[in-house]
């Protein structure tokens, strides 16, 4: 488990960094907080299955299925990770 780091820019990072390994994106595609998952940085559905399932891994969340189509970007990502952080 890894702690929701408390600022936003370490927690863009973090999320970013989860994505780039789970979805095998190369360290020359820039991923920003507005990068759009699917559209942006080409993640289908089969690697969004898997990007999802490691973002919950690595903080230890759990994605409501219900909230998977208002996470289109990584920003969004990271706001609901702030928004359902457990505290230890």
């Amino acid at each position: 488990m890894t702690p929701i780091p408390l600022s936003d820019d370490l927690l863009i990072a973090e999320v970013v960094r989860v994505i780039r390994r789970a979805a095998k994106i190369p360290a020359v595609v820039a991923i920003t907080a507005d990068s759009r998952l699917v559209e942006d940085l080409c993640i289908d559905s089969l690697d969004l299955v898997g990007v999802v399932l490691q973002i919950q891994d690595h903080f230890d969340v759990a994605i409501e299925e219900d909230a998977m189509p208002h996470l289109a970007r990584v920003g969004d990502v990271a706001a609901y990770l702030a928004g359902h952080a457990v505290v230890p």
